[in-house]
This record gives C-alpha cells, structure tokens and sequence, in this order.
C-alpha cells in the first residue's frame, strides 16, 4: 500500500460529502482576535455606578475570557437560530439575556448572562405604621411643634434673639433716667463654618462682644453618627469605624445612632450677656412659653432595599425603639410613640420634653422663698414631690411661679441633662444593594472544564438625621424679648462614612453585600488531528540472477551494482530503475543511473526508508513520475527491455550453437 498523505484524505473527504457533516469545535482561544494572556488565571473587573445618593466609579473590564464557540451542522442551523431566538424572547420578558445553547446536543460553554432590572409596575406606597399613646401630664413637657418649625434636612445651627424696651436706672446727680434697649442678635451656622475652628465672633460680626461670640462654631452645631450590630452579636457598637459594614441578608440588625446634644448646654451658658440687656442678673430674667423637641429620621436610601421593623402595637414599639441616655446623666426627652412613624424604608421619631427623670435640682432664683427650695425629683427629707418647672404658665397664674420660670432654673435643668444620646432601632433587616456594584472574576482552566469564581460587592446607605429646636419668652420689667434655637446634626468627624460621608456632612452609614458564586464550565475538546497512515512496507527487490554462476553481471566482473526494483510494485510512482539513488563507486552507467534526478516542485523530507536510504520524496506525483518517455505507466520501457532480454537470449544461443558445430 502506498502512503497517504492527509491533504489528500481530506480531499477525497470533500468529495464524498463527509466533511459537510462532520463538526468542527475550536477554543474561543484559538477563533478570537485578541490574545489571552493568562489562560490559568483571569482577572476581570467591573464596576458599574448605580444609586442616587453617592458617586460611583464605573470601571470596564480590561479582559473577558470569550465562551467557547460552537459551529453548528450546516443541516441544523435553521433549528439553532429557532432556538435562540425563543430563547431571546423568554429571557426579554425577565429582564435576562442569556446564549442560547446550540442544537442536536452540541458542545457549549455558556457565555456569562447579563441581568438588568425587570421593569415594575409603580407599587402603590404603603401608609406609615403607627400606633396609640396616651398623653404626657402637661405639667412634665412642653409643646412640641417640630414637624412645623425645622426640615429633615437642617443643618447647623440658627440662634436669633430680640429684646425691646426700655429699663429705668437711677444715677448720681441726674437721679432716674430712662435708657431705651433694641437688641436683635442672628446667626447662621452652616456646616462649613464648623471647619478651620472657626468662632462665631468670625462668623458674624455683632456677637463679637458677647459670650457666644467666644465659642468655636463647631460647638454650637450638634452631631451624630450611625454603627450597626448583627443580632447576637456581643461586638460593642463601633461608632468610630468609617468603613463599609459587612452585612448579610439573612441576618437581623440593630442600628443604633449616637447623638451629640452638648450644643444646647453651650449655647444656653452663653446666654448670659444677651439676657443682661435686661438685667445685671441674668438668671433672674423670666422664661414662659417655651416650646422644645426633637425629630430624627431613618431612611433606607435608593440604593439599598432593606426594611426597618414595623411595631405592632405601643409596647411592642418600645420594645425596638429606644431613646436613652449615653453618658449615664438623666434624659429630659422622649419618645412620643403616638407622634412617630414606621414604614419599611423610613422610620420618624418624634421627641418630647420630659421632666419625669431629672432629679432635685436647687432653684436659682435669687429670692426663692421656702416653697420653693428645689425643683423636680423628690424631697429628700420628706419624700415628697418637688415643684416640676415646664416653663409655662398662664398670664393669670405667671405671678406665683415667676419665682421658678427664670433662665437660671432653665440653664440647670439642661446642664445637668445628658449631653449624649443614642437611639436604638431593633429588628433591621438588609435585601440588597445596587451602589458601587464591583466585580471580580478569577478563571481556572483544566483539561476539562473552566472553573470561574465570581465575586459582586455592592454597597447601599442609610441616612439620619436629628434636628430640634428651641422657642421661649424672656424679660424682665419693661424689656420683653424672644429667643429662638434651632439644631441639625452633622456627620461626627471621629466616625465619618468614607464611602458615602465624603465631600458632606450628612450622617450615613453604608452597608456592604458580598455575594460569590463558582460555576463549571464543561470545556468543549478539540477536533484531534487525524493521524496519518502509518508507512507502507516496502517490498524487497527482486535480485539479480547472475548469467556466469556467481558473477554479478556487468560484464562478469565481479562488480556489484544496486539492484533494479521490482517493476510490479514500485515503492513510490516514478521511482524506476534506481532514479533518484546514489551512484555506487567503479560501476558502469546502467539504464539511467547517475542521471539527474527530476526537479520536484516542492519537496518534504519522508521518513520512510527504502534500502536502508532517505531519499527525498517529491510532493508532486506528476513531477516525480516524470521520464523521458512521457509514459507514467513505463509500458513501453517495460517492454523495450524485455525484447533486449530476449534478442541477448537468442543471440547466446546462436553463438552457443557455432562453437559447438566448429
């Protein structure tokens, strides 16, 4: 048999229609135009912005590994592109676009799908849990207008104060003179004049000769800041941290958020050269009609879908939302239940002023009669109950308590309340997040199979906020005057979000999800390479019988010469009479040999031997087989040398026949 070569096996397959049917899978690798680097380990990166809230970073990937590639049978492409484009029309529908597998069960790697939102019917918003409380006793709080008076998102601080009227004083000489007063005193502290330590006197200019003027702005303006602790959890809150919690959604949370107050101490202390426009002793100036309280919020931002809990009932209420005390002085707020509201992604509530908790305080009015020793608590000589100043009376009633109702029992009544203040949210649950989506993939291949390791990171928000004010009536004699205080927190600087809390003021807490997933990826092999036929034996060449009884021909000299090749089965087409073959030393020419061997259009070095000789063997069959007689088949030489043969035969035989008859 002679060797095939593999260019002419896939050829004569062509031809028989064979190929037309036979797949050809090649690797993504080996179809794509662009190099893979790293086939054991690919990194892709993306970040994809998302949320309103924070600014995001969208990084595209710098590589995606391709899916293998599938080419399907020229006789089930019809059924391939069918299938894919249901495959489309279901996917649309949920918002997912996924590669349709190929028919008649040929071998895929499935791309990575893309998701996008499906889009949703606006939801009816669903109305804010509340629940019933029965009223505080006026005597131990204060009106409480809030809701009216200050925005969620207030922040800093405004102080206005106003005093009209006039004060008679006796001087020497003159006798009693009459000096007219007309103070109008505002300020507006904003967030970035907190920064550089900056006082108020720098602020604005008119407090520059009071005692407020003399405070760093940054302690007028109240603060907050937001920490989380996984139900439990015995970690402390860490209201310090300024990285992105780690969250679970299928763990319950409690958020607690820590409120600095000291702000109202301050700026009440400082009060004292503003209410000396009515007297020399400010704490003897009248304070009524004072209106106080607190609101906070909690909302899940668009970026995040979580829930806050939603009581059923009061006490249930109090049971996940606490108001308390942080630095163990007693609460003069609280909680109006009947006044908040719960709603899975925002929470207000709304605080009171409560006298109930502060103890007995001494009175600061410079002439207290005996009644009127102490304030609040309880006596604690007699057990019993002191007089509970709330600031506010009646005109008819004013003359009996004026004694109590001054600045200076307002001043003692904050400074001994606690200057921080925490609030506590139980039962939080966290779904999901779409902000500072990032991605990250690793692809480990083996002979088999790809595994790919996928990691998604996305970060949601929640916002506080704490704001109150502060309203009363003060003066004395003839001046009459107002003040007005009104507080919105900003971020606390110690635990500032550096995800959400940047370039702002505004008190965030962001939570971060990690999600991994690992598929297997069968990989498609590849089409191995047909080997080739493995290399004919040669046939032995048929030796040549020497005519004298030993000698070798070629004139009976003894002379060896290489042997003619069978005719019948010639190794290789056009290999006749030892073309191609060395010359052997001292012999003859015989039939062509030492003759030029034909030039082949191309050559390849074979492998195979033929007498123990490599002999380079012509790519071309036509030009190998070319002779000088034209004759590919060597009929005619064949037959000239068989009739030589025969001549030579006839001619010894004459000859054999003159010796004998001489």
């Amino acid at each position: 048999m002679r060797k095939k070569n593999l260019k002419i096996q896939v050829a004569a397959l062509a031809v028989t229609g064979a190929i037309a049917t036979t797949p050809f899978v090649a690797r993504a690798e080996e179809t794509s135009s662009t190099a893979v680097i790293d086939t054991e380990a690919t990194a892709t990166t993306t970040a994809t912005e998302a949320g309103t809230t924070t600014a995001e970073t969208t990084t595209a990937a710098a590589a995606t590994p391709a899916a293998s590639t599938t080419t399907a049978p020229a006789s089930t492409a019809t059924a391939a592109e069918s299938t894919a484009a249901t495959t489309a029309a279901t996917t649309a529908a949920s918002g997912t676009t996924e590669t349709a597998p190929a028919a008649n069960g040929a071998a895929t790697t499935p791309a990575a799908s893309t998701t996008t939102p499906a889009a949703t019917a606006t939801a009816t918003p669903v109305a804010p849990v509340t629940v019933s409380e029965p009223a505080a006793d006026p005597a131990t709080t204060a009106p409480n207008n809030v809701e009216n008076v200050v925005k969620d998102d207030k922040q800093g601080t405004d102080i206005h104060f106003k005093a009209d009227g006039e004060i008679k004083k006796t001087v020497p000489i003159f006798g009693e003179i009459t000096i007219p007063v007309h103070k109008d005193y505002n300020a507006e502290i904003k967030p970035e004049d907190t920064k550089d330590d900056k006082k108020l006197k720098d602020t604005v200019q008119e407090f520059k000769y009071t005692d407020l003027g003399k405070l760093k702005n940054n302690d007028l303006v109240m603060h907050g800041d937001l920490s989380i602790q996984k139900d439990g959890d015995t970690t402390p809150f860490d209201s310090t941290s300024d990285k992105a919690k780690d969250v679970e959604k299928t763990d319950t949370y409690t958020l607690k958020a820590e409120l600095d107050v000291s702000p109202v101490h301050n700026t009440l202390n400082a009060m004292n050269s503003l209410v000396g426009n009515f007297t020399s002793n400010g704490k003897d100036v009248y304070v009524n009609n004072l209106e106080t309280g607190l609101r906070s919020t909690f909302t899940m931002e668009n970026n995040l879908d979580g829930s806050f809990y939603l009581p059923t009932g009061l006490e249930d209420a109090k049971q996940h939302y606490e108001l308390s005390s942080a630095d163990g002085k007693p609460m003069i707020y609280r909680i109006n239940y009947g006044n908040s509201s719960f709603a899975k992604d925002k929470v207000t509530l709304a605080m009171d002023l409560d006298l109930t908790k502060m103890g007995s305080l001494p009175n600061r009015y410079s002439y207290a009669t005996a009644d009127y020793k102490n304030l609040y608590g309880k006596d604690s000589a007699t057990g019993k109950a002191n007089h509970v100043e709330n600031f506010n009376h009646p005109d008819s009633d004013y003359g009996t308590y004026y004694q109590t109702s001054v600045f200076g029992n307002l001043k003692e009544l904050v400074n001994n309340s606690a200057k921080t203040i925490q609030l506590i949210m139980k039962g939080i649950k966290f779904n999901s997040a779409n902000g500072n989506r990032v991605e990250s993939e690793i692809n480990t291949d083996t002979a088999t199979e790809r595994i790919t390791d996928k990691t998604v990171t996305t970060e949601g928000t929640v916002l506080g906020t704490l704001v109150g004010y502060m309203n009363a009536d003060t003066g004395k004699q003839n001046v009459q005057g107002k003040a007005k205080f009104v507080w919105g927190a900003i971020q606390n600087d110690a635990g500032r979000d550096k995800v959400a809390g940047q370039d702002n003021d505004k008190v965030y807490l962001t939570v971060k999800f990690t999600d991994k997933e690992r598929t297997v990826t069968p990989i498609a092999p590849v089409n191995p390479v047909q080997p080739e036929n493995p290399t004919n034996p040669v046939q032995p060449v048929n030796p040549v019988t020497p005519s004298n009884g030993g000698n070798g021909g070629n004139g009976g000299n003894g002379g060896s010469r290489t042997p003619i090749v069978n005719p019948s089965t010639p190794s290789q087409p056009g290999n006749v009479l030892g073309e191609d073959r060395p010359t052997p030393s001292n012999q003859g020419e015989v039939l062509g040999e030492n003759r030029p061997a034909p030039t082949a259009v191309e050559t390849v070095e074979k492998k195979g031997e033929v007498l123990g000789e490599s002999r380079p063997s012509g790519k071309n069959v036509s030009g190998r087989a070319a002779v000088a007689t034209g004759d590919n088949n060597f009929t005619a030489l064949w037959a000239s040398l068989f009739g030589l043969s025969a001549a030579s035969l006839a001619g010894f035989v004459v000859l054999r026949k003159k010796e004998q008859e001489a």
